[in-house]
């Protein structure tokens, strides 16, 4: 916030210099230029005292958007509105549209958790008598057990699905406030359940395998570390892989390839990950019929015609921004998960809301 009154106090000099004086076009982008090389110092010297280079400074951008913009429009109405063409009168408008959207992009979206249903279609080789729900309840990552998660789990349970997949990131916090909230974290999925089974991997988030295995001890919820696992759902047969981080260790390679790879063609084959980057690895026309993934958010910020703006992911924008895609013969569906971006990062969610999946497999 220190950040935020510093650019409001230089922004609206600027205003104030606008309106005062009427600079000439070129004057008024000098202006401009001295105001963004001030308020580029003032983020350099931040990032050198620590400040997160990548969701830090989106934070501090952040802020400017939605509260020293709107902060310059008011002084810019109260100072020239009367006097101002339609212009001024133009860019007060939108900049005192910019509260409203942060109002809505921290505290309604990041809570509108809705239920993205998607059908996938298998070969017929695939086929069985019913189709198949799976659900995916990705990157819930909160810091405290809260209404919000405890509402996703419930709407996961409510759709009565035959698999859950759970794509990692699960809590972001302290090493003390995990071990706090560690008996709450269990009771939270403990109450996840499902004819097929309920499979997990790890996420970034959870750093190390053990302390996975530790979120998820005593649930009916089973962790994949590198490693394959068959089920049934009625008369179809699923073979399911789960893989560490994607970082094309030679483990997590060797479990997909070995997917790819076991005999057989009529059993539903699902490789769970974290990172959405084995789309870019894997073979066309692989024998995996559906690679599940998370990591990006949707951007968590996306906006109509440019999709996210970030997605911490080398898959094209369009992957990352969620749902069901297919590159080159290979089909993934990346979930834009159910919480935010916790410690630097700015906690919002713009055009892409919090989603609970359920892919029908048929």
């Amino acid at each position: 916030m220190v950040s935020a009154a510093i650019d409001v106090v230089v922004v609206c000099a600027l205003v104030a210099w606008m309106v005062r004086f009427r600079p000439s076009p070129l004057g008024l982008l000098a202006g401009v230029g001295l105001v963004a090389g001030v308020l580029g110092v003032k983020l350099a010297a931040m990032v050198a005292l620590g400040l997160d280079r990548q969701f830090g400074v989106l934070h501090v951008l952040w802020l400017d958007a939605v509260v020293v913009v709107p902060l310059a429009a008011v002084l810019l109405a109260l100072l020239g509105w009367s006097g101002g063409g339609w212009a001024l009168r133009a860019l007060v408008v939108l900049g005192l549209l910019m509260a409203p959207v942060g109002v809505y992009a921290s505290f309604v979206e990041p809570n509108r958790l809705v239920v993205e249903r998607t059908p996938v279609p298998l070969s017929p080789a695939r086929a069985g008598t019913a189709p198949v729900d799976v659900a995916v309840l990705a990157d819930i990552q909160f810091e405290h057990v809260g209404e919000h998660e405890r509402e996703a789990v419930a709407r996961v349970m409510a759709l009565r699905p035959d698999v859950i997949l759970l794509p990692g990131d699960y809590q972001q916090g302290s090493p003390a406030v995990f071990e706090r909230e560690l008996p709450a974290i269990r009771a939270l999925f403990a109450r996840l359940h499902a004819p097929g089974g309920v499979f997990a991997v790890e996420g970034d988030q959870e750093q190390t395998m053990a302390r996975t295995r530790r979120i998820f001890a005593g649930t009916d919820v089973r962790v994949l570390d590198n490693e394959i696992a068959t089920t049934r759902v009625g008369d179809r047969r699923f073979t399911v892989g789960g893989v560490e981080q994607w970082d094309g260790s030679a483990r997590a390679v060797a479990v997909a390839q070995a997917l790819d790879d076991r005999p057989g063609t009529d059993d539903v084959r699902l490789l769970l990950v974290h990172h959405p980057t084995p789309i870019l690895r894997a073979a066309p026309n692989r024998r995996v019929d559906l690679i599940v993934a998370g990591h990006t958010h949707g951007g968590q910020l996306q906006l109509p015609f440019i999709g996210p703006l970030t997605t911490a992911s080398p898959v094209p924008r369009e992957i990352a921004a969620g749902g069901l895609h297919t590159l080159d013969g290979r089909r993934i569906y990346v979930s834009r998960g159910v919480g935010v971006e916790r410690g630097a990062a700015p906690k919002l969610r713009l055009g892409a809301p919090p989603e609970i999946s359920l892919l029908t497999l048929d």
